[in-house]
């Protein structure tokens, strides 16, 4: 039998696109009554969010995924991050005090720029991770997966709830760890670098999971899935900066420098792993049956469905938005155009995610061909595979 898989990247209120995309996916589900056609759930960042608030629902995937549309059309820096005065005042003044101390502090208090507690709580209220489970026995999912930086190790670790048979992997700087899924699993993956706290799990201190994730598709195939369908947040190819409004040779402002550093940390790894994936497909193509069997791999089919624009050039458009004092925050190392990737990221206003909802319902739209051609194949897999299991022969 098939196992498909979603697989979702992250970053912030790039999130609200996904959702878009979900929307557009449930659309050509309903079509084609097709309810929960995905058993393995795979997320990071943003995604491990949208993750936990799909297989948290006691609905099924079409139904959540459009709960999932109402939250991010209503959502606000309120319900993720304090930002107010004093809690600004209190972070920005801590950082000073630490960092004029320098070595002569023992115990650094420095954190973040930011605090989460709200998120903390939103997800609380609109996520019931016993539905995991449930989900679980009940044959709907395989395998929920959200993955995190362990801070200690400098690794990538994979968070997942699953089936009794499934086992914990390894590889390389990526391991995992069987648990039930928590909302402190959900912070540790969405925990932005410094703006927001490293999040503790256990003994351990975690931040986002989008940091040096090279193969975020990764959990996804330890954990069953022999079809990914993906969606990033990331415009495809979009991989170098160019500041239009400056000129050659200028010396780049801290805040420029801290939107590179951003662009490079919260990097959104599907590209290249889709394309190395795809490439192993064609390796295995040149194989006969024999060699496939010895190699031990097989072909994975997979979709990626990424942003038709630039997130960073929709913030800019509208950084007014955002609450006072951070834009003030924001304009002391630079202007707030030369914060765009800062400024994408924090942007949780209604009026910006609901602009990146609708971009992802398009985009998913546009691909709905593609969307209902990927569940076909597997609806006839399905359908081969269920007879040879009657009649007693091996699929």
């Amino acid at each position: 039998m098939p196992t498909l898989g979603l697989v979702l990247s992250g970053g912030g209120a790039r999130g609200a696109y996904q959702a878009g995309v979900l929307a557009a996916i449930a659309h050509i589900c309903s079509r084609h009554q097709l309810d929960d056609p995905f058993q393995v759930y795979s997320g990071v960042s943003a995604g491990a969010i949208n993750v936990a608030l799909l297989a948290g629902n006691p609905s099924s995937f079409v139904q959540s995924s459009k709960n999932l549309v109402n939250l991010w059309s209503k959502i606000d820096s309120d319900n993720v991050f304090y930002a107010d005065l004093m809690a600004l005042s209190r972070g920005g003044l801590q950082w000073m005090t630490e960092f004029s101390l320098g070595g002569g502090k023992k115990d650094s208090g420095l954190r973040s720029l930011l605090s989460t507690h709200p998120l903390h709580n939103y997800i609380l209220s609109k996520c019931q991770f016993a539905e995991i489970q449930r989900k679980i026995n009940a044959g709907i999912l395989r395998a929920v997966s959200v993955s995190a930086l362990d801070y200690d190790s400098v690794s990538t670790v994979s968070f997942f709830q699953g089936i009794p048979d499934l086992k914990t992997w390894e590889r390389g700087m990526h391991r995992s760890e069987k648990v039930n899924l928590s909302v402190e699993h959900i912070m540790a993956s969405s925990a932005i670098p410094m703006l927001f706290p490293p999040v503790k799990v256990q003994d351990r201190y975690y931040g986002d999971g989008c940091i040096r994730n090279q193969s975020p598709c990764g959990p996804a195939i330890y954990l069953g899935a022999s079809r990914l369908l993906a969606v990033g947040v990331r415009r495809r190819q979009d991989t170098f900066y160019s500041y239009h409004h400056a000129s050659g040779g200028e010396m780049p402002t801290v805040a420029r420098v801290a939107n590179v550093l951003m662009n490079a940390v919260m990097m959104d790894g599907l590209e290249s792993d889709i394309q190395r994936i795809q490439q192993i497909n064609e390796g295995l193509k040149g194989l006969n049956s024999e060699e496939r069997h010895r190699s031990n791999w097989h072909e994975l089919e997979t979709l990626w469905i990424s942003p038709s624009v630039d997130f960073s050039e929709l913030a800019k458009k509208k950084g007014s938005e955002l609450p006072r004092i951070i834009r003030y925050l924001l304009r002391g190392p630079g202007s707030v155009d030369e914060s765009a990737e800062l400024l994408s990221y924090l942007m949780f206003t209604p009026s910006y995610c609901r602009q990146l909802i609708d971009i992802g319902f398009s985009d998913g739209m546009k691909e709905q061909d593609k969307i209902a051609d990927f569940f076909a194949r597997a609806q006839e897999e399905a359908a081969v595979v269920r007879p040879r299991k009657i009649s007693g022969i091996k699929g």
